[in-house]
């Protein structure tokens, strides 16, 4: 302490000020950035749970348009089963249609057996020609049996054509639905995509925002302490210019009253009378 100045200490105090200023200053501005991070956290995280709230909205989406796909599919599926089995049992109705008698021998067979059979019981026939007419009539009717069954077959091919037909419209009615279904699937999918990785942007920058967070927190805490050190070292350059001005006060008091001793001392030793204060002066009893 001893060796310094007061105009060095004061130019100490001046820089130390300067000092807390430019603290203050810089503190200041990270609180200031701070804040700002924070706030730019808050609408990101805003903006994560708005985007989370989509994905959660397009999933639940994409889960009923696949749902709703895997119905049709079954539904197609069991439409082509059924188109199988039709095409199987029109195939085997063709064959037999092929094997079997002519619809249009339907007519002549009938007439040919009423015809065979008016014979006998109109004429008078011989035993054997009687029973060769009655194996005619038996054989024509197997015939006409035969006949009616394939015709019996032809509508029901008919109608089994019809059914297919109707199935095949089914069938390609299905399998639009079920296009349009994949196209909606594949754009949710891709507006899925497309958010989360909006959703992953946002982390990266919210891991940015929250470093930031960390840096100005971390730079506040040491101009804090910084600052804490220039106002203890502020405190103690006040401290040292108060002391050196009381000392320096006290020295002029001292400088003073050994003068004024030094007078009275000279009165007395010349016979001089003594004032009470000069008393004072001379036996130190004098108040600084």
């Amino acid at each position: 302490m001893s060796g310094v100045s007061e105009e060095e200490i004061l130019k100490k105090i001046d820089e130390i000020q300067q000092l807390i200023k430019e603290l203050k200053e810089a503190k200041n501005a990270a609180v200031e950035s701070l804040r700002e991070a924070k706030s730019e956290k808050g609408e990101v995280l805003e903006k994560i749970r708005v985007l989370r709230e989509r994905l959660n909205i397009l999933r639940e989406e994409l889960s009923k348009l696949k749902e709703q796909r895997k119905v049709l599919i079954e539904e197609r599926r069991e439409v082509i089963k059924k188109i199988r089995e039709i095409k199987k049992e029109m195939s085997n109705k063709k064959v037999w249609l092929k094997s079997g008698t002519a619809n249009s021998q339907i007519g002549r067979l009938r007439a040919r057996i009423d015809a065979l059979e008016w014979r006998i019981i109109t004429e008078s026939l011989p035993l054997e020609e009687e029973n060769r007419i009655i194996r005619e009539i038996a054989r024509l009717e197997e015939k006409l049996e035969k006949a009616l069954e394939a015709r019996k077959a032809l509508e029901e091919y008919k109608e089994l054509k019809a059914e297919l037909k109707s199935r095949l419209v089914e069938l390609d009615i299905l399998s639009k639905k079920i296009g349009d279904l994949s196209e909606k699937i594949d754009t949710v999918r891709r507006q899925i995509g497309a958010v989360k990785d909006e959703i992953e942007g946002l982390r990266q920058k919210l891991d940015n925002i929250r470093e930031r967070i960390r840096e100005n927190a971390l730079k506040i805490a040491e101009l804090n302490a910084q600052l804490d050190e220039a106002y203890s070292k502020y405190r103690e350059a006040r401290a040292m210019l108060r002391e050196l001005r009381e000392r320096s006060k006290r020295a002029v008091t001292e400088d003073y009253i050994k003068r004024k001793r030094e007078e009275v001392e000279r009165k007395l030793k010349a016979g001089e009378r003594l004032t009470l204060q000069e008393l004072k002066i001379l036996y130190g009893d004098l108040e600084e």
